[in-house]
């Protein structure tokens, strides 16, 4: 005969509540649709929308000091979020919606939809902000989401190593339960650490090709580093802060 509390834990952990790797948030799903719909519709459209997209929309710091470069006016602030819905073909899109998927589920679990939504701008302006920092001036064209990928990334670390809860099996409860690493906790966690550095190799070391992690310089071609590293740490902040407001609403609720 089983007790309650034993129901419960077998009702919580049993096999069959686990749910598939691709059981995705809708969230999630809208976010990736919406940037294959705008990179579909550009290429369908022809050159002459994709040229209007980045001149309307992509990050070009100079947008900031010159006063004669052409632009709509406000273009150089909104642009800060919205060159995250552009991209500069569909491996480079391809690439960023596996990794969104790939590090987003855990975040949303734990913090909502809403509060993911918040993040990723977050994670997005602060890509351009770096990138503004250390191309002032210049004439570049920055796109991708790939800045609010690295804050998700940032963002599920402190969940991905707090217990023993695996990315394809969790679910909302299990994520809920877990006490996220506090950042000192992160730099005693050795796959945690190992995992951080890895990254941090992989946006350096990539830094010449745009297809390992996203963001990149349209002309150029390379990964604007910089984006990612913002992004990163802007996500890292913006997820404790987050989920410590979602957990205090929860309380006086």
């Amino acid at each position: 005969m089983t007790d309650q509390s034993d129901a419960n834990f077998e009702g919580e952990y049993a096999p069959k509540t686990r749910q598939p790797f691709f059981n995705i948030p809708p969230v999630i799903i809208a976010v990736v649709a919406i940037l294959v719909l705008i990179h579909g519709v550009l290429r369908f459209e022809g050159l002459s929308w994709q040229i209007f997209s980045q001149y309307a929309f992509a990050f070009i710091p100079i947008r900031f000091t010159s006063s004669i470069f052409p632009q709509m006016k406000g273009s150089a602030y909104w642009s800060m979020l919205t060159y995250g819905l552009l991209h500069a073909d569909w491996t480079h899109l391809g690439f960023n919606s596996l990794w969104l998927i790939i590090f987003s589920k855990p975040v949303v679990l734990r913090i909502g939809s809403w509060r993911y939504l918040v993040l990723l701008a977050i994670s997005t302006i602060a890509g351009a902000v770096a990138g503004l920092i250390v191309h002032w001036g210049e004439f570049v064209v920055m796109v991708g989401i790939s800045a609010g990928v690295s804050g998700m990334i940032a963002a599920a670390i402190p969940i991905m190593y707090a217990g023993n809860v695996g990315m394809a099996t969790m679910t909302q409860r299990q994520i809920k339960r877990v006490q996220p690493l506090s950042p000192l906790q992160i730099l005693k966690n050795k796959q945690a650490m190992v995992f951080t550095l890895m990254w941090l190799a992989l946006t350096m070391f990539t830094a010449t090709s745009q297809y390992m992690t996203g963001t990149a310089f349209l002309e150029e071609r390379v990964i604007a580093w910089e984006a990612h590293l913002g992004g990163f740490i802007a996500g890292f902040i913006a997820f404790y802060l987050l989920d410590y407001s979602s957990a205090r609403l929860k309380k006086q609720s």
